[in-house]
């Protein structure tokens, strides 16, 4: 249970001590002056809301003329502490001048220190759009613009999620003093502040508490806002997909997307959708001009190209990019495409025009435009700058009601005309991940560059690490990629321990098979994992590009862990660690067998045990870890990344085990002795023995599911 402890103003945890001492309040009025309030007293109550029974701690401060007034409160709770900040300016006159809040930082609240910080991950916003790791457990350096703060204790973990609420955006960072926690609205000439700021939780597990952060703060919120487990998956990303960025860039055309389905068609690669991405609108001076696609790109329209897409080359679904604001810059003010919707558009003091930044006139402008594309034939959209909400409407609007009329009038059309199938991106910023009310997938990195000779380190630690706090929210799309670069294998086994979309942006010419087999199926449907990925318990606060140890990923998938490791060390040598069952949070104490892909090796390891792993430089590792539950253990379809997906069903009785594929392929599997036959649909086949209890066959050319029937000895 926490509690608040008034002489020193501090919160503790019953059993562990305390947890953060000395808070300090300060205001940053607009004028650019700052005002230190001085503590005046606190007042205990009890009551129980929406999470349960709490005991509000309120804390009061306030300047000496009391004309400016803050109210902090604690609201302690078995698992959490849930802070509120309430302030006030009050002016002698309303028709003098006037003191308010300033837009940033407004209110600064301070903590003299964290108790027992003995490693920690920060989440900061290091661009307008993208969010990366920060390990270093000095306070004082910790980024501004920090989401998210996870710290390890002696004995536990800490977690403190800044909240982004319907008016005001809480961000975290270090000064000399130490923590500062600072709530802006980015709207001037507010003289009231009133604020879901922040929830600090505590627990063993790293993953369930932050898990268990992100549900409390969006119940208290009582946001249409879902939770990722609320969410559905959308059918479309399920599956296979190209993008036409990185092969054309802002020259994409109707010849260049058929000239590469052509020859996806001729590789009997099965490419399920096509992105068409930036560069296909028709813009002047990086304006939307019109609906209607660039008409020198695609002379017989967005229409044809679609058509030919899906009636002559297998492709399923096309999408298109296009901004939250339209394009870069806006709608171009001189268009008939800005005279036409006038109504449903907002112009702001620089004379942009963009969707109006309320959520019922915003849709009239999407709406309009998405019903357009259906009727080209598009299937789903990319939306992309998606930060740039806080940019254009800084000063106009709040953080919180800004971005949630921008994202629930896009959401709103893209159901009506997408079934809610967006990729949402350069949307890292608190105010969009918050603020978006179902829509399941988002970009969870800074772009995949396939010419930049390191770029996989920081891509790799980016994605991996976003996805401690991104992933209660959303999918993550971790970006196309190259199946021919200098990083295409690291990249490929990325993307399958990702759980999300995977796809790739290749030139004309330049796509290699043999990289995207291992991740699909015969039908283009991908090989996702179950959950969102995490860093393992053993570097989620350590920092793999500055220590010589691998970066480690887990997902699960069928009752398996999947572990993928990396070298992302930014010098020269080889890193090392270890694999085992304590990686995955529900194998821990259980035996299991141990499959690594590339070298088709494997181990026993009892409940506790792990084994030394080492990664040169370029190196990668991927590794299963299967619960023995029987005579046989199925290790799947050895060809794939995630090879136990292809299992569909085990049935083990006394004299043999039926194990059902999802698709014909090299079938291995783990034995306890080698087994008298195996039969594939009743017909027995050739069993290859590959040492340490590890069997080998293959199945057929079988279309469909294959039944294959194991007869112990």
């Amino acid at each position: 249970m926490f509690t608040y402890i008034s002489d020193n103003q501090s919160i503790a945890v019953e059993g562990l001590g305390q947890v953060m001492n000395g808070f300090h309040v300060s205001v940053r009025l607009d004028s650019h002056a700052v005002e230190k309030l001085s503590y005046k007293t606190f007042l205990t109550t009890e009551d129980t809301g929406k999470l349960g029974p709490y005991t509000d701690h309120t804390c009061f401060y306030g300047n000496e003329d009391d004309t400016i007034n803050v109210r902090l409160v604690f609201r302690c709770q078995e698992n959490s502490v849930l802070v509120y900040v309430h302030g006030e300016i009050r002016n002698p006159s309303d028709f003098g001048s006037q003191k308010s809040f300033a837009p940033s930082g407004g209110i600064l609240v301070s903590m003299d220190s964290l108790e027992d910080v003995q490693s920690l991950l920060a989440n900061y916003q290091h661009k307008d759009w993208w969010t990366r790791p920060h390990f270093d457990p000095d306070l004082t350096r910790l980024p501004e613009r920090t989401q998210s703060l996870l710290w390890k204790t002696s004995h536990t973990y800490c977690h403190l999620l800044p909240v982004c609420g319907p008016v005001f955006r809480t961000d975290l960072g270090g000064t000399e003093e130490g923590l500062s926690i600072r709530v802006s609205s980015h709207q001037g000439g507010l003289v009231r502040t009133d604020a879901f700021a922040f929830i600090l939780g505590t627990g063993r597990n790293p993953y369930q508490l932050i898990q268990d952060q992100v549900h409390r703060a969006l119940k208290e919120l009582d946001y249409s806002t879902l939770p990722r487990t609320d969410k559905t998956y959308p059918e479309i990303l399920d599956y296979l997909g190209w993008c036409s960025w990185d092969a054309f860039y802002q020259q994409v055309n109707e010849e260049g997307l058929l000239a590469k389905a052509a020859e996806l068609k001729e590789k009997e690669l099965p490419v399920r959708w096509f992105m068409i991405d930036d560069g296909w609108s028709k813009t002047t001076d990086n304006k939307l001009a019109a609906f209607e696609a660039e008409l020198a790109k695609f002379p017989k329209g967005l229409a044809n190209a679609v058509r030919e897409l899906k009636e002559n080359y297998g492709v399923n679904w096309v999408g298109v990019w296009h901004t939250i604001m339209g394009y870069w810059g806006g709608i171009h003010p001189d268009s008939p495409l800005a005279r036409e919707y006038a109504d449903y558009l907002w112009t702001t003091s620089k004379g942009h025009r963009i969707p109006f930044p309320d959520a019922g006139r915003g849709f009239g402008f999407w709406n309009a435009w998405h019903n357009f594309l259906r009727l080209q034939g598009i299937d789903f959209v990319k939306v992309d700058s998606q930060s740039a909400v806080g940019n254009y409407l800084k000063y106009y609007h709040s953080a919180g009601r800004g971005a949630a009329a921008a994202h629930q009038a896009l959401e709103a059309s893209v159901a009506l005309h997408f079934n809610k199938t967006v990729i949402n991106c350069m949307g890292m910023s608190a105010e969009n991940i918050w603020h978006r009310p179902q829509s399941a997938v988002s970009r969870s990195s800074d772009d995949f560059v396939p010419r930049e000779a390191e770029g996989f380190q920081e891509h790799a630690l980016q994605n991996g690490y976003n996805s401690y706090f991104h992933g209660p929210f959303y999918w993550g799309d971790w970006d196309m990629f190259w199946t021919i670069n200098h990083d295409d294998v690291q990249n490929a086994v990325l993307r399958a321990v990702s759980g999300g979309p995977v796809y790739f942006s290749d030139a004309v010419g330049r796509t290699d098979p043999a990289k995207v087999w291992p991740l699909i199926y015969k039908n283009g449907r991908i090989i996702r994992c179950e959950e969102t990925p995490n860093p393992t318990e053993d570097c989620l606060t350590l920092d793999p590009a500055r220590t010589a140890v691998p970066l480690k990923l887990w997902n699960t998938c069928q009752g398996a862990g999947v572990v993928a490791a990396f070298h992302v060390l930014l010098s020269e040598g080889a890193v090392t660690g270890t694999i085992g069952g304590k990686d995955i949070p529900h194998l821990a104490e259980r035996e299991c067998l141990v499959y690594e892909h590339f070298s088709g090796s494997t181990f026993l390891l009892q409940p506790g045990e792990s084994r030394e792993i080492t990664l040169e430089k370029g190196q990668c590792a991927l590794y299963l870890l299967l619960p023995l539950t029987g005579p046989v253990t199925p290790i799947g379809l050895t060809e794939k990344y995630v090879s136990i997906d292809a299992v569909r069903e085990v049935r083990t009785g006394d004299r043999s085990t039926f194990v059902f594929l999802k698709e014909a392929g090299p079938f291995t599997f783990q034995a306890e002795s080698k087994p008298q036959e195996v039969l594939v649909f009743g017909t027995p086949v050739e069993i290859q023995e590959k040492g340490d209890g590890l069997y080998t066959v293959h199945t057929g050319a079988w279309e469909g599911e294959v039944a294959v029937e194991i007869i112990h000895s």
